[in-house]
């Protein structure tokens, strides 16, 4: 039993470390890329592509509100995929609410689809590569885990894990979308923001949205690594 314990002890601190850790790498990861919006062949050819996207957004208005969610919602369930880069389109399409809203909708119906494969389907997610990431996440979390804990969980994790493992768990349905829409919504303003001053001559509101949440990310993997060691 002491084994057991330690052995789940070990694992909890190994998953808070590695979230820390990897959201460490990502926040170096963008400082270095922030380094070409200095650059004015990068800011034409970003605007060249962010003008060529609003153009087709322009002329298929409603199918492009579509795909946008949809691709919102598979990025919720994959993780190579991401609505990120639609953002600044969508911004100019749409404005900043609408876009807003199509974002944070699809990455909630995307957490809902996950969570019912979770709950439905939990041995095939092993089946398609999801086992040793899944099963690291399991013994960290609990069924009886409070709202308060899964809010922190949603934020510090990469977003298509939280669906998948507390479908898998079967963890009170309305807690977890609670949780996840609060998560995804504060990330969802945030991205809107960066979307917005991407182009912009003053690179600072950029810096500043994306540090913030990082460091937001990196403060709920930490306060939940505290709690765990109580």
């Amino acid at each position: 039993m002491f084994i057991a314990a330690n052995r789940r002890r070990q694992i909890k601190e190994s998953f808070c470390s590695s979230s820390v850790w990897f959201w460490l790498a990502v926040a170096i990861l963008i400082l270095l890329l922030t380094l070409p919006l200095y650059s004015e062949t990068f800011k034409t050819f970003i605007s060249e592509a962010i003008g060529w996207a609003k153009d087709v957004m322009n002329e298929h208005r409603v199918t492009g509100a579509i795909v946008f969610f949809l691709f919102s919602a598979c990025s919720a369930l994959l993780a190579f995929t991401s609505s990120a880069v639609l953002v600044p389109p969508a911004n100019q399409v749409w404005g900043k609410f609408v876009t807003l809203a199509l974002l944070w909708g699809g990455w909630i119906a995307g957490a809902v689809v996950a969570f019912g494969i979770g709950s439905l389907a939990y041995p095939l997610l092993t089946r398609l590569g999801y086992k040793e990431t899944l099963e690291n996440y399991r013994k960290y979390v609990s069924k009886r885990m409070n709202f308060w804990a899964v809010l922190l969980f949603c934020i510090a994790v990469p977003s298509e894990v939280p669906g998948y493992l507390f479908g898998g768990l079967h963890y009170p349905f309305f807690k977890f979308i609670a949780a996840m829409s609060i998560a995804e919504f504060i990330y969802a303003v945030g991205l809107v923001v960066v979307g917005e001053n991407l182009l912009s001559a003053n690179p600072w509101p950029l810096l500043a949205t994306v540090a913030i949440l990082l460091l937001m990310a990196i403060a709920a993997g930490l306060t939940l690594k505290k709690v765990k060691k109580r």
